[in-house]
């Protein structure tokens, strides 16, 4: 299987993608981090010079055609791309200088849109994502959090704040991140209060939407995980007067089934960061890392042979459609190979089992 994912790897390698997006999830600034990464474990000069194309094209050409800023599919997500990039050493760069239009940008968007349609409730979560980021990037070594960034991210909140209705704290049918966002609004609530401004305000938020969100419980399994991971973030910073959060968190960590997840509700081709099987070790591996109060155990072996095994592959290389639907770094199977190779590095794993009829 392994050269099946080689072989998908070098069709993106040689395609022309020029009219790809230049997003993080789906297009140019996620394979670019791909190629990156790829170009530095495998020792491979024509992968960087592909990034390096990649990422010049989404900063050179891309950004004064992108009107959108959220993450998913606009200036936040290749922020939190090209905020990587530096991090981890790929790219030499000052990162406020690199990211000055995409801040500016953002900044305008948020500041003067008077319509408070405009942003939907996801988008707003995941700007509060990208401010909190760049917040903790600008302050880094320093006690003093740019004054900027707070009020963006207070005028984010407020804005999201009459936003998070039925809908928003509902879960989806099937599971999805990009469907499902109230675990990463808990999330980006922990982090905020965690850094310590704004926290009266967060509280007083919580006590309004506490039994808007503690009166509904996921029915899917891997729902409930996906929540769990959001609340544990939020735990630490509850006060005696939220003895319902957790209780709340209690029981979602009693009712969750491993087996139900990957028996019923993940089926075969499901294996992408974005609905299916490389999120579930994602949650998993984060909860039993940095929650290990709460262990889930699993066999990190059984999730590594069903990714390399599932009949996701095979169609990838048959049907054009698939591998256009799949062939960015969050919706696709480049996050898969990610996924891979950290279940590898972070878990002593056997060979890999042979698949079947093999």
């Amino acid at each position: 299987m392994e050269e099946v994912q080689k072989k998908l790897t070098d069709k993106l390698l040689s395609s022309k993608l020029d009219h790809y997006p230049a997003s993080l999830f789906h297009g140019k600034m996620g394979l670019s981090c791909y190629f990156f990464h790829l170009s530095r474990n495998e020792s491979n000069p024509d992968y960087y010079a592909f990034a390096d194309k990649l990422l010049d094209q989404v900063l050179l050409n891309d950004l004064s055609h992108n009107h959108s800023i959220d993450v998913e599919d606009g200036l936040a997500g290749i922020g939190l791309g090209v905020t990587w990039l530096v991090k981890n050493r790929y790219i030499e760069a000052d990162l406020n200088e690199l990211l000055e239009v995409i801040d500016d940008a953002i900044f305008r968007r948020i500041a003067f849109q008077l319509n408070p349609d405009f942003f939907s409730a996801t988008h707003l979560v995941q700007l509060a994502v990208y401010l909190y980021i760049r917040l903790k990037e600008q302050a880094k070594g320093t006690d003093n959090y740019p004054s900027l960034q707070m009020d963006l991210i207070i005028k984010v909140l407020n804005r999201l704040y009459p936003k998070i209705d039925d809908d928003f704290s509902n879960e989806s049918f099937t599971f999805s991140v990009y469907d499902y966002q109230l675990p990463v609004f808990l999330w980006i609530t922990g982090q905020l209060l965690k850094a310590g401004f704004y926290n009266d305000k967060i509280y007083k938020m919580l006590d309004v939407l506490q039994p808007r969100i503690l009166s509904r419980f996921p029915q899917l399994h891997s729902n409930q995980l996906f929540l769990l991971w959001g609340m544990l973030s939020l735990k630490p910073f509850l006060r005696q007067e939220h003895a319902q959060w957790n209780n709340y968190i209690r029981l979602l960590y009693r009712e969750i089934s491993l087996n139900e997840i990957l028996d019923n509700e993940i089926t075969d081709r499901k294996i992408f960061i974005s609905n299916g099987l490389s999120m579930i070790y994602v949650l998993l591996h984060a909860i039993n890392t940095v929650f290990p109060e709460y262990p889930i155990p699993f066999d990190p072996q059984t999730i590594y042979d069903r990714l390399q095994h599932s009949d996701a592959w095979n169609v990838l290389i048959e049907r054009d459609y698939f591998y256009q639907m799949h062939h960015g770094l969050i919706n696709g199977f480049p996050g898969v190979q990610l996924v891979l190779e950290h279940i590898k590095i972070n878990y002593e794993l056997a060979p890999p089992a042979p698949s079947k009829g093999g």
